[in-house]
């Protein structure tokens, strides 16, 4: 009887942690929210982002650029740490500007609003052109390095199935 109370009792707690763990909020941002006065000096993101989804763009710049926050943020040459606010690098305009760029293409291109599964849009991203290089340029030239190798064992692979 004593083991009917305690299976019983963990049942229903399994089923209080089970109801609570799927009536989560479905916003993408669960991050805490930053006020408006702590970010200084946002261009092109918006003023009340939280501080979990600046970090994860940020995160994902470096990813798709292969380089680190130095590359656009400069140093505090007082402190040596970086001073995220500062405009001192030519990066961090460039940066702004390709933001906006990706943005207006998606906007342009891509019709949200009618689009049965739009979470299946494949949008425009850094990484598509960048592809873990600081210049679009030098992902292109690898691109089509690999590609005349693709083209020239090509034959020589058909050449040996036969």
């Amino acid at each position: 009887m004593k083991s009917n109370k305690i299976v019983a009792s963990l049942g229903a707690a399994a089923l209080m942690f089970s109801i609570f763990s799927f009536t989560t909020s479905r916003q993408i941002d669960t991050g805490k929210a930053i006020a408006t006065s702590e970010w200084k000096n946002l261009k092109v993101l918006p003023q009340n982002i939280s501080e979990d989804s600046l970090k994860g763009l940020m995160r994902g710049y470096n990813d798709a650029l292969g380089v680190k926050c130095n590359f656009c943020h400069a140093a505090n040459p007082e402190t040596g740490k970086l001073d995220f606010s500062s405009d001192a690098k030519k990066e961090k305009e460039f940066a702004r500007h390709m933001i906006v760029m990706t943005r207006e293409i998606n906007a342009k291109n891509f019709n949200w609003e009618n689009a049965n599964n739009p979470e299946m849009i494949n949008v425009v991203t850094c990484i598509m052109c960048h592809r873990g290089n600081e210049s679009p340029t030098k992902s292109l030239k690898e691109t089509a390095e690999v590609k005349s190798v693709t083209e020239v064992t090509k034959p020589l692979k058909d050449a040996v199935k036969k």
